[in-house]
């Protein structure tokens, strides 16, 4: 097996697999791509190559035999019946056609606290190396049974994102319904597929349209996930599930979109697992003042923020914008209820609004990352 010039070397591999790339229009699986997915695995395994596999499916599969039990469930409910009930017919399928190829598979399921936990993030760490050491892959994905908003990782391009930085993966590989990003929507007349793509690049003429009926992540979601790892030095190509070898042909052939990496950190570094585990769509915006202060690497004090968005949790990382634009990453000493109470105030007047202070701080300066190229545009934040 011959590699693409851009994946000369590649020894470690993320691949995500979307729940429209393995189940019908019923929701049931479709085995046939199962199958071909469990095939090229064993030949890149075989090759010397470590996957570690994160699949969605389990709740669409679930859905499929829950319909006629729970016709009046509400959304949650039903979400969390589904993946109880499709993540064991999913893995099982799983399991039987990777015995079929003479290879063994594992299932792992996290939540969001599994990364935001250091210790829990390092010990399935190296539960993962021991696995890809022994020629097992690993089946991740998100415990959806059990998520809730506090701790859910938002969808599984999110969870895939933060495997590979977790892993310290060559490439992350997403197999969707379409073939790479377009300029517009896919379905449209004169959509062209962009072949390659710099996320410090302008992606405002991009039109993230194409939402799939069955799964949680559009092409922005996909985007959106990317960028936390091309600073990584982490490749990226999301592919189309429609092709021959679902998984090889994008790693041995032109096809897909190919994100290039940036190598701007190191993806053992504790920043970069921040990077990699800050909550999508959750942003502070911040003032002058206080951009100057980060750029002098001093903490964020509650006066210098304007605005709060998203539901995020002391302990979380999330972006810290300054007009508009990605300017920086923090792990927070509030959540977004307490910092919409106490931003514009002072460090003194945090005990007296919430009646008590975690920190006089909003975002310590060692849990900052800022931004290593400056001001990014929105779009790729």
């Amino acid at each position: 097996m011959i590699f693409r010039n851009e994946l000369s070397g590649l020894k470690r591999i993320v691949v995500k697999v979307g729940s429209n790339a393995i189940t019908k229009k019923s929701g049931k699986l479709d085995t046939r791509k199962i199958r071909k997915i469990v095939e090229d695995i064993s030949d890149l395994v075989d090759q010397g190559v470590e996957v570690i596999l994160v699949s969605s499916g389990a709740v669409a599969l679930g859905k499929a035999f829950l319909n006629k039990y729970m016709p009046e469930a509400d959304k949650i409910q039903l979400m969390h019946s589904a993946s109880s009930v499709g993540q064991p017919k999913l893995i099982n399928t799983y399991s039987r056609i990777f015995e079929e190829n003479q290879k063994l598979c594992s299932q792992i399921l996290l939540t969001h606290d599994d990364f935001r936990d250091r210790k829990r993030f390092l010990h399935t760490k190296a539960n993962v190396s021991v696995l890809l050491k022994n020629k097992i892959t690993p089946i991740l994905n998100e415990n959806d049974s059990i998520s809730y908003t506090e701790i859910t990782v938002g969808d599984n391009d999110h969870l895939a994102v933060q495997t590979a930085q977790m892993v310290n993966a060559d490439l992350l590989l997403i197999i969707t319904s379409t073939d790479g990003l377009f300029d517009k929507d896919p379905a449209k007349e004169g959509a062209k597929k962009i072949d390659r793509v710099t996320l410090s690049c302008d992606l405002s003429q991009v039109n993230f349209q194409g939402k799939t009926s069955i799964g949680r992540g559009g092409m922005e979601s996909k985007v959106q996930a990317i960028s936390k790892i091309t600073p990584l030095g982490i490749k990226a190509i999301v592919s189309s599930k429609d092709a021959e070898r679902i998984i090889v042909d994008p790693l041995t052939k032109k096809i897909g979109t190919y994100f290039s990496p940036q190598n701007q950190y190191d993806p053992e570094d504790r920043k970069a697992w921040m990077l990699s585990t800050k909550k999508p769509n959750c942003f502070i915006e911040i003032d002058e003042t206080a951009y100057r202060k980060l750029s002098e690497n001093k903490p964020l004090q509650p006066e210098g923020i304007v605005q709060v968005e998203g539901e995020f949790y002391q302990g979380d990382c999330i972006d810290i914008r300054y007009k508009n634009r990605l300017f920086a990453t923090g792990i927070c000493e509030y959540g977004n209820d307490e910092i919409s109470q106490i931003m514009g105030y002072t460090s003194d007047d945090i005990q007296n609004i919430l009646g008590y202070q975690n920190s006089n701080q909003v975002v310590h300066h060692l849990n900052l990352v800022i931004n290593k190229e400056g001001i990014e545009d929105e779009r790729v934040s």
